[in-house]
């Protein structure tokens, strides 16, 4: 059963009302051009909850002096690479750029003091990149301001409507393109 089917009818068309009419139109669009409506509301809902947060991501970034390749460098460097460390061609993949892009990126991060570059003691021929201590607190920064804001776009939900949020989309997420077919006839 799914957790919607535990909220009364009532209780869902008044949230339902709540939305935005634009909204309402464009699911009504998709509806109308045969596609399924709830599907259709958690598709323009992600999608306009998406749009929201991108905004703000644009300004933060721009008031940080980044562009959002930067972004990705600091990101990668912070969250995902072991020991603080990745080499250019990994971070080029991970942004989306060329080698010489990166470069170019990681030339002007480091002007910047924000990453470091060294010779990899494995193979000589190739540089580990590593944050600075400067790049690690613009990162610190950045992840601070945003959550303010990423709360507020969460503010009408309370705390377990929030967990429960994460909850399905984090199984939507485990689940991957095509990979769950169990509602299939």
């Amino acid at each position: 059963m799914s957790p919607a089917a535990d909220v009364p009818r009532s209780t869902r068309r008044s949230a339902r009302s709540a939305a935005p009419a634009d909204y309402e139109s464009a699911v009504a669009g998709y509806t109308a051009a045969g596609a399924d409506e709830t599907v259709q509301r958690v598709v323009t809902a992600l999608s306009r909850v998406s749009k929201r947060l991108d905004g703000f991501y644009r300004a933060q970034l721009a008031d940080l002096g980044l562009e959002r390749g930067d972004w990705a460098v600091l990101q990668e460097l912070a969250v995902s690479a072991p020991e603080g460390c990745s080499t250019p061609s990994k971070l080029a993949d991970v942004a989306g750029v060329s080698p010489s892009t990166m470069t170019h990126r990681l030339d002007l991060l480091a002007q910047r003091n924000l990453v470091e570059r060294t010779v990899d003691t494995d193979n000589r021929t190739r540089s580990r990149v590593r944050l600075t201590r400067a790049g690690r607190e613009l990162f610190r920064r950045a992840v601070l301001d945003a959550d303010v804001a990423e709360s507020e776009v969460l503010a009408a939900l309370d705390q377990a409507d929030r967990e429960q949020l994460a909850n399905l989309l984090e199984q939507l997420l485990s689940a991957g393109p095509g990979r769950n077919r169990r509602h299939e006839k």
